[in-house]
């Protein structure tokens, strides 16, 4: 598997599950700053865990290549958490 198709396949999967734990902390009902803290976790774990398992398992040219693209994918998690928030608000 080439680079592009993992790193597309990754954050596909990373933005699915944003949106997904988006809306199911809103169907749930919880308090807001318990709402804030989940999506906090939601968008920044994932992208911190493969920056770890990165520089932990890779070489350095593969650790520096994969990590501003690991920060524009924490950086689209936010922006789409911040989008399913507003939009589950008036959906669900």
């Amino acid at each position: 598997m080439n680079p592009v198709t993992a790193y597309l396949l990754i954050g596909s999967l990373y933005l699915a599950i944003v949106a997904y734990g988006i809306v199911r902390t809103r169907k749930r009902r919880l308090p807001m700053q318990l709402r804030i803290v989940s999506a906090a976790l939601q968008v920044a774990v994932p992208p911190a865990a493969i920056a770890a398992f990165l520089a932990y398992a890779a070489d350095a040219q593969t650790f520096a290549t994969w990590l501003p693209l690991l920060g524009l994918m924490a950086l689209a998690g936010f922006f789409l958490a911040l989008c399913t928030d507003i939009v589950a608000r008036r959906v669900v």
